[in-house]
């Protein structure tokens, strides 16, 4: 004979499945609710603060590498007019050592071209007459017989430029002692 098994925890509850149908078609009735920014990660304030801070790293970022840029290039037309000076003083010197009036002409006419063009570029020559600087002169020599007073130059060998303020090549003199 079969006997009849009545565990409870194997029967259904009537009353608890209508409550949970009832639960359920509550839910599926519900409207779908947002997330609020609260309660999936920080605040869109947050946001909006880093990407400001992220922006100004980046513009700091761009204004170091044009001062950079800037800096590079500067140093690049630097070393390429100090190259440039010796073949200038080779004018100089063929200025003086010419006695055909013709050529001399020339060769002071081509000497003043590249001057004009160096100072439209930024290139000052420095004025080397005067008081002695030791800012903007190289002593290279001294000369005990000038007419002059002590401490001026008495020659300059070679001439000396800035280029924005700064000493590219220092003029080179022959200073009374």
């Amino acid at each position: 004979m079969a006997k009849k098994h009545n565990d409870a925890s194997t029967e259904l509850d009537p009353d608890k499945m209508r409550a949970d149908e009832q639960e359920a078609e509550q839910l599926k009735n519900e409207p779908e609710k947002e997330p609020q920014p609260e309660e999936n990660g920080p605040p869109k304030e947050d946001y909006l603060a880093d990407l400001k801070r992220v922006q100004a790293e980046f513009d700091n970022y761009r204004k170091r590498m044009q001062t950079v840029l800037n800096e590079t290039r500067q140093a690049g037309f630097i070393d390429a007019i100090t190259k440039f000076l010796p073949a200038l003083d080779s004018f100089k010197m063929a200025s003086d050592m010419i006695t055909d009036k013709n050529t001399l002409m020339g060769i002071q006419f081509i000497e003043k071209g590249i001057l004009d063009t160096l100072k439209k570029m930024g290139v000052e020559s420095i004025d080397a007459t005067g008081e002695f600087n030791p800012e903007l002169h190289q002593a290279i020599d001294t000369d005990t017989t000038a007419d002059v007073p002590p401490g001026s130059i008495v020659k300059e060998a070679y001439k000396g430029f800035t280029y924005q303020g700064k000493v590219i090549r220092y003029s080179q003199v022959i200073v009374r002692k």
